[in-house]
């Protein structure tokens, strides 16, 4: 349930970054050699908050479940999957401002 939670709460901060990155193509033309101008830069800055979102999911399940087999507690591997998806959100800003 708190993995549920935690993934929508991201799939609306994702659904904020692309709107935010929409903008960010404003300044591109001719003269204008950023990253986020780039057909590379651009899809790398929608795709990286979603497969941050997934691979944050899938790691903090796949770890909790090992976890709980093993009788520990599944909580520890939650800020794991917190930090993976702030990585992606990071990465996708560095693009966006670049």
């Amino acid at each position: 349930m708190t993995v549920a939670v935690l993934a929508s709460l991201g799939a609306t901060f994702d659904g904020l970054a692309f709107y935010v990155s929409i903008f960010a193509t404003d300044s591109c033309g001719p003269h204008n050699p950023a990253l986020v101008c780039t057909t590379f830069g651009l899809l790398s800055m929608w795709a990286l908050p979603w497969v941050g979102l997934a691979l944050a999911v899938a790691v903090s399940v796949g770890f909790g479940l090992w976890a709980a087999r093993r009788g520990r507690t599944p909580w520890a591997y939650l800020p794991v999957g917190v930090l993976l998806y702030a990585a992606s959100l990071l990465g996708a800003w560095t693009i966006t401002v670049s």
